[in-house]
């Protein structure tokens, strides 16, 4: 291969392996998220020197002039690089979560009832929320529903996880088998990248109250409920909100 050929070649493959570094960022945003900024400065530093280094044979007017190329064009990229990530980024960051439900529904085969035929008489509550993830990093969240009965007594019932402990037959393992498949499903804990909003519908199996109540009862008995997002690890609150019957 001539020696021009090869290197119009070399500068393809930098010009592949730049758009493939980069589009991680759009590919795997949560796991760049996980990322300390220094970190995703040098990748998106990478992406970018690969960029600039594969375009420069195609660029005529840089013809020969790699002294003008690297301080006037190179150099200046990195820097805006460098001060997206450690600069803008951070002062843009408000920080916390902000979350609201969209839409409130039951699974049911029997309109009547809004129970699920699977071997259990539970009503399987799925509604739309929507969270926004304002923090610099990729979080991890639990969200739960918390009901206050006609006792004064609060029940937590936590959303259906995506890994359960262990393998056993349970309403929860058999819920998560029938809609895992489903992409409109999200189940805890749920990743959100920095700045990106996640919807989706949680699935929350739900038992009798503490004082007898069903969940339809204490729905039309307008007993307080509220969504809590929490901590996976800690189970610290971190925010909550009314639940709607919308």
């Amino acid at each position: 291969m001539p020696a021009s050929r090869l290197k119009i070649f070399v500068h393809w493959i930098a010009l592949l392996l730049a758009v493939g570094v980069g589009s991680l960022f759009f590919l795997f945003p949560a796991e760049i998220g996980y990322l300390q900024l220094p970190m995703r400065t040098l990748v998106a530093a990478l992406s970018l020197v690969l960029f600039l280094f594969g375009l420069f044979p195609f660029l005529p007017w840089f013809a020969g002039k790699k002294k003008i190329y690297l301080p006037f064009v190179c150099a200046p990229a990195l820097v805006v690089c460098a001060w997206y990530f450690l600069g803008y980024l951070p002062s843009q960051a408000v920080g916390g979560m902000s979350a609201r439900q969209l839409a409130s529904a039951l699974i049911s085969e029997r309109s009547s009832n809004g129970y699920v035929e699977i071997g259990f008489a539970y009503p399987i509550y799925t509604p739309t929320i929507s969270i926004t993830n304002n923090e610099l990093y990729t979080t991890e969240l639990d969200v739960y529903l918390r009901i206050v009965d006609g006792n004064s007594e609060a029940v937590l019932f936590r959303a259906v996880r995506a890994i359960l402990p262990d393998a056993r037959l349970t309403v929860e393992a058999t819920v998560n088998g029938l809609l895992s498949e489903n992409p409109e499903y999200l189940f805890i804990p749920i990743a959100i990248p920095p700045g990106d909003t996640v919807e989706g519908r949680l699935v929350f199996i739900i038992s009798d109250l503490n004082d007898g109540s069903t969940f339809d009862e204490a729905l039309s008995r307008r007993y307080p409920a509220d969504f809590e997002i929490r901590e996976p690890q800690s189970g610290e609150l971190v925010i909550s909100f009314p639940m709607t019957r919308i």
